[in-house]
């Protein structure tokens, strides 16, 4: 037996594009499968180098009148669509790779590994977002990713005075180019797709609700340090609206978010807003509606503010509502909507292949060696995820992974929330009448300690301490605390640095910790530099105590991706996989 392709410096190797469509149809919605078929006349390809292309668009819900602008996961883009990929040879017969809860594991990966440079990439590529300084708030490390009016790629940028409602025509298809993180595609070395009789690509399509959010500065329950902050109705503070007094005009503060264009504002015609008083967490009260609908946003010269303008409001607060920089104006759309279900379209599916075009003498060689009995390996470091499910009332949760790879590097745990929400819920976060997930919210402090990415991402939820058990001991040799993390309050240094280990054993360079609370992960490298750890028949189990006097808010499903090599055998007309 020997490795596939030898590097030679004096075989001279050309390269080519080569898209490859889709086979089922031309468009796809939530939960359904993508089956893309790459022919054997591919020959050879360079994995790495191959993307999955395609077109998203929104379509907000039918039948609504009140709009909000959404977007996909601000961190990961459209890679929050990709649910389950599995990967068989051409014929269909063997499975050579599956990872189960894709765009979890690539939501880890890019928390952890990401810098700017990578985000700003993606954001180009990938349908993520950054933060930009013409959006950011002012208090505190108040920039979000997910409040790009600007530049965002999923809806029409706005700018000039607005009086025509937002509409669904408002939404784009957003062009998109994907590299797929499965070990075979993540791997450089060159793939003899001819022998494995051209390759088979499954992609599961992702549930609606996980993948939508509305913009950070429109959300009372997120961030509100990146709501624009009400000024006054006249342009200045001395515009104040008195208990009982109606009001039809809203001026922005453009000293303290930005909001000196209307480009720069989040809110969209047609919106319903309500306004917060984040030091004592009044909510205003207006009457003749109860939620003003914005007719108009336009640029007052005179003041140098944006203004909303609604119908007329009656204050029924019981009190004044001032300029005084307290008071945020928040979107109220989608709770004020019996139900909001927005959904995707994906469309026009290509897998973009860099087809790798070798000398045919060389080519004819390793074919000839092959009709004479010869065989090929070809190794690619793959994840491989285990779930376990966990009630909220466990205090303790003992989770069995019955790891069945022989080559191991580490594994990786991630505790998400398996509440199935409405679509209305995931988009509401944590406001009244929500039903998402949250631990702590401080809006003085600017905390996110919530998980606004339900389904994609970890939460501690006052978790105390953890271990892992094999080979018949505890691992590492005491429980690893957690409970400031799983508090929300500090930072627990000897969790962060196991998981920094097990995330560099698993090839996953860490460029960043500072979403160790939004993205919990608990880690274990298994083995060091090039080594392996043959986890076979080991009883392995992850033991997790909650805090006795904080249960866990919601149940969690445990996904928990074992990073390992496998190795495909090519043995003339067969294919197996060793894990």
């Amino acid at each position: 037996m020997s490795d596939f392709f030898v590097a030679n410096d004096k075989i001279p190797i050309s390269q080519q594009s080569v898209a490859i469509p889709s086979e089922n149809g031309l468009n796809y919605n939530s939960t359904q499968t993508i089956e893309i078929q790459v022919p054997p006349n591919t020959e050879f390809i360079n994995p790495k180098a191959s993307c999955l292309q395609f077109n998203v668009k929104i379509t907000p819900p039918s039948g609504v009148t009140n709009f909000t602008r959404l977007q996909l996961d601000s961190d990961i883009g459209a890679q929050c669509l990709i649910k389950d990929i599995r990967i068989y040879d051409g014929n269909r017969n063997t499975l050579l790779e599956e990872v189960t809860d894709y765009n979890t594991w690539v939501s880890m990966k890019y928390d952890y590994e990401s810098n700017q440079s990578l985000r700003n990439k993606r954001a180009l590529t990938e349908g993520s977002t950054v933060a930009r300084v013409e959006t950011r708030g002012t208090a505190g490390s108040s920039e979000s990713c997910a409040n790009d009016t600007i530049s965002n790629p999923y809806f029409k940028p706005k700018s000039g005075d607005q009086t025509t409602a937002w509409a669904a025509t408002d939404f784009l298809s957003a062009k998109v180019n994907l590299p797929l993180h499965t070990g075979l595609f993540q791997n450089d070395r060159i793939l003899p797709v001819m022998l494995l009789n051209g390759l088979h690509i499954s992609i599961t399509l992702e549930d609606d609700y996980r993948v939508f959010r509305q913009l950070d500065g429109v959300l009372k329950s997120r961030r509100t340090t990146l709501n624009p902050i009400f000024l006054g109705t006249n342009g200045s503070t001395s515009g104040t609206i008195a208990n009982g007094s109606a009001v039809t005009t809203f001026h922005l503060n453009p000293n303290a978010n930005n909001q000196w264009s209307v480009d720069q504002c989040p809110f969209v015609v047609g919106e319903l807003i309500g306004l917060f008083d984040t030091e004592n967490g009044t909510t205003a009260s207006f009457t003749g509606p109860a939620y003003p609908k914005i007719s108009s946003i336009s640029a007052c010269t005179t003041t140098n503010t944006i203004i909303l303008t609604t119908q007329s409001v009656t204050n029924a607060t019981g009190g004044v509502i001032d300029g005084d920089g307290a008071w945020v104006i928040y979107s109220q759309t989608v709770e004020q909507e019996d139900s909001y279900d927005p959904t995707y379209t994906v469309s026009n599916v290509e897998l973009i292949l860099e087809q790798v075009m070798v000398p045919p003498a060389y080519k004819s060689s390793m074919m000839g060696r092959m009709k004479e009995g010869g065989s090929m390996s070809y190794d690619f470091t793959s994840v491989t995820n285990y779930r376990y499910s966990q009630l909220a009332s466990d205090r303790v949760a003992n989770i069995r992974i019955p790891i069945d790879n022989s080559r191991c590097k580490s594994i990786l745990c991630v505790p998400t929330d398996s509440t199935v929400y409405t679509g209305k819920q995931a988009l509401m976060g944590d406001s009244a009448g929500g039903d998402t997930y949250k631990v702590f919210h401080n809006n003085t402090r600017d905390f996110r300690f919530h998980s606004g990415r339900s389904g994609l991402v970890g939460v501690a939820d006052h978790i105390s301490n953890y271990v892992f058990m094999y080979e018949g001991r505890l691992q590492p040799s005491r429980n690893v605390n957690s409970s400031k993390t799983g508090n929300k309050v500090s930072i627990s240094q000897q969790g962060l640095i196991e998981l920094d280990k097990a995330l560099s054993s698993a090839g996953i360079n860490t460029h960043s910790m500072r979403k160790y609370n939004e993205n919990f992960v608990i880690g274990r490298a298994l083995a060091l530099g090039s080594g392996v750890y043959d986890a076979r028949g080991r009883d392995f189990s992850l033991q997790v105590n909650y805090q006795e006097t904080n249960a866990p808010a919601k149940g969690h499903l445990w996904k928990n991706y074992v990073v390992h090599i496998r190795r495909l055998v090519i043995d003339g007309d067969t294919v197996r996989v060793e894990i």
